[in-house]
Order: C-alpha cells, then sequence, then structure tokens
C-alpha cells in the first residue's frame, strides 16, 4: 500500500483564526516600526489580515505563514507610503507650481550686500597692520595661506589665525549694530 498525501487542510474561518493566532504579535511589531504610532499599526494590521482572508487561497499550506503576512504587511505600508506621496502631490495645482517656478520669491540680500570698496578701504586702514597685510593678501590679491607665510615669514597657521582676526575687527567696523559694537 502507498501512503496517501496528506489531504490539504480546510482554509476555513477557523483555521485563518488559528493562523491570525499565531503570527499577529510579529504583525503587530512590525507595524508598529513602520508606522511609528500604534493607531496607524492597528489599522495596518487590520488591512493585512482582512487582505490575508481575502486571498487565502494564495497561500501554500506548509509555508512560512509569518513570512506570508509580513509580506502582505509590507505591501500595504508600501502602498500607503505611495498613496501619501501623491495627495501631497495632487495638493498643489498646476497653476501654483507655475507661479512658483516663473515668479520665485525676491530673497533679501545680506547685510555685507551693501558694503562699497570704499568703506572697505576704510575699515581696513583703522586695522593693525598685521592682520590688514594678511587680509589684503589672501582676499583682495588671491594668495593662499602658504605663500603669505613664505612673503611675510611665518608660520601657516599664524596666517590662519590673523585672517580671522581681520575679519572680525571688519565685521565690528563694517556691521556694528549686528555685533553690538559702534553706531
Amino acid at each position: 500500500m502507498e501512503p496517501r498525501p496528506l489531504p490539504a487542510p480546510s482554509l476555513d474561518r477557523r483555521w485563518y483564526d488559528a493562523f491570525v493566532r499565531e503570527h499577529e504579535s510579529a504583525l503587530h511589531g512590525t507595524a508598529r516600526r513602520l508606522c511609528g504610532n500604534a493607531t496607524d499599526a492597528r489599522d495596518l494590521v487590520q488591512d493585512t489580515l482582512e487582505r490575508g482572508w481575502n486571498y487565502r487561497e494564495r497561500y501554500k499550506p506548509g509555508t512560512d505563514g509569518r513570512a506570508w503576512l509580513l509580506t502582505i504587511l509590507r505591501h500595504l505600508f508600501i502602498d500607503r507610503c505611495r498613496s501619501r506621496i501623491r495627495e501631497r502631490r495632487a495638493d498643489v495645482s498646476a497653476e501654483e507650481v507655475e507661479e512658483r517656478i516663473a515668479a520665485p520669491e525676491a530673497e533679501a540680500l545680506p547685510a555685507w550686500a551693501a558694503i562699497t570698496p570704499e568703506q572697505l578701504r576704510e575699515a581696513l586702514e583703522k586695522i593693525p597692520e598685521e592682520f590688514r597685510l594678511v587680509y589684503q593678501l589672501h582676499a583682495l590679491e588671491g594668495r593662499s595661506y602658504i605663500e603669505i607665510a613664505e612673503r611675510l615669514g611665518i608660520p601657516k597657521a599664524t596666517v590662519g589665525t590673523r585672517l580671522i582676526r581681520a575679519r572680525r575687527r571688519l565685521k565690528e567696523l563694517l556691521m556694528p549694530t549686528a555685533t553690538g559694537g559702534e553706531a
């Protein structure tokens, strides 16, 4: 006598309820991690269980039921994310997009943009020569730190320090209200 294959389990309501009880905690845990809040996670699990019931004939008994349900859950989650992106895009009309592209908002010019070359020259005259020289060589002549260091016979780090101090002093002189200096 040959052994008979085992009959496929009846995929009825009792079977599905037991199947769900076995994997429900994994579904809730994964949904909570994906959604970030309990309400959305419960909705996602509910939709997963509903879809699982509707498509139970696609489940192959003897395979990993947890993986099957988690795949449904993951696909539903991705669909929801895509739907939210489409909703955000739909909130903006074509006319609004066109207006935003055609007429971008004017940006306020930074305070330093109003400084004239004459004001810069006057401020440079007011800072110590060691800072002024480093600033002029770097900012106005475009020299590198190494070139300045060699020309002045000072370490490269000193060039950086003097440049920082020159900029700080120029800022105090040219934009006194922003730094609390002269008015």
